[in-house]
């Protein structure tokens, strides 16, 4: 597995560490599939 660093706003980090109830690395990869899922479709039907 790869590890990928970002950076975010330091006011987004914050909201981020007071929802110790969620997943993020989860929510993130979760995010990055579904946007790559969609590009893949748009790449099939020749709109990309």
């Amino acid at each position: 597995m790869v590890r990928i660093t970002f950076s975010i706003p330091d006011e987004m980090k914050r909201k981020l560490d007071g929802r110790s109830d969620v997943n993020w690395p989860e929510v993130f990869k979760e995010g990055l599939r579904k946007k790559l899922e969609t590009l893949e479709q748009l790449r099939a039907r020749g709109v990309l």
